[in-house]
């Protein structure tokens, strides 16, 4: 990770071990208190999740808070494809993208801002 930056990566499993119903991973660089750069992915929830474009965008120049970090969820939400399977419904798993991307960011930003 460059200066001024941080990650960090959530999942939902069912049980220790298991393959993610959902995960998300996020990365961001601060500088003088706005988020100069960031990225948002997304695993098990269809594919081309891996870097979510409209995330970064929303998350460049923006400063870190929860109404951003709620937008951003929506964001990465909208843009995965999940299949209803043994693990979940597909809408269980958008509602998963959304908060796991909320928690992902809250925890980056509070490691790069320490």
């Amino acid at each position: 990770i460059r200066p001024n930056g941080s990650s960090a990566y959530h999942k939902v499993e069912r049980r220790a071990g298991d393959w993610a119903v959902v995960s998300a991973g996020a990365a961001v660089w601060i500088d003088n208190g706005t988020i100069s750069q960031g990225r948002v992915g997304l695993a098990a929830v269809g594919a081309n999740t891996n870097s979510i474009a409209d995330a970064a965008a929303a998350l460049a120049g923006a400063t870190p808070s929860e109404e951003l970090y709620a937008q951003v969820g929506a964001i990465a939400a909208a843009a995965c494809d999940p299949q209803t399977d043994g693990r979940g419904t597909a809408d269980y798993k958008r509602h998963l993208a959304n908060e796991l991307t909320q928690r992902a960011l809250r925890d980056a930003v509070a490691r790069a801002t320490a």
